[in-house]
């Protein structure tokens, strides 16, 4: 009986080195194209219009532009990254009635956007049509 009960008990530790150990799952490589690039994402950015208006800014952008000057000078020794970090640590601290102004500049500021943005949409829509008016020309000759 000793021995088949050690035979059975080398099955169940087999058994259980075998439940232990995890299974590795191995990443998939991505395909490369002859030109050596990596399939699957999109190699190329959309190109950016320089005569775009710029985005309106956040209010901790507002609070950022006035109290960086005095954290520069408290703390002149700080980093870029450590500046950042005291002015996010500076915001969470201030009451909600401070936050209120530079909210409101926010807002004003979102509002001169969108204006910009409309004004440059109705730009770029009579760029697109004279163009597109032209092509339909050619095709009738």
């Amino acid at each position: 009986m000793s021995s088949s009960d050690e035979s059975g008990s080398s099955s169940s530790e087999s058994e259980k080195k075998i439940k232990k150990t995890p299974v590795k799952k191995t990443k998939k490589e991505p395909k490369v194209t002859k030109k050596g690039k990596k399939e699957g994402k999109k190699g190329k950015k959309k190109v950016k219009d320089e005569n775009a208006p710029r985005r309106y800014l956040s209010p901790f952008i507002f609070f950022s532009k006035d109290h960086r000057p005095m954290i520069k000078n408290s703390h002149p020794n700080c980093t870029f990254g450590e500046i950042g970090s005291l002015l996010g640590q500076e915001w969470g601290k201030i009451s909600a009635e401070d936050k209120k102004k530079y909210e409101k500049m926010a807002a004003e500021d979102k509002k001169r956007w969108e204006l910009e943005k409309k004004n440059y949409d109705e730009k770029q829509k009579t760029v697109v049509q004279p163009e597109s008016s032209s092509d339909s020309s050619d095709e009738s000759d």
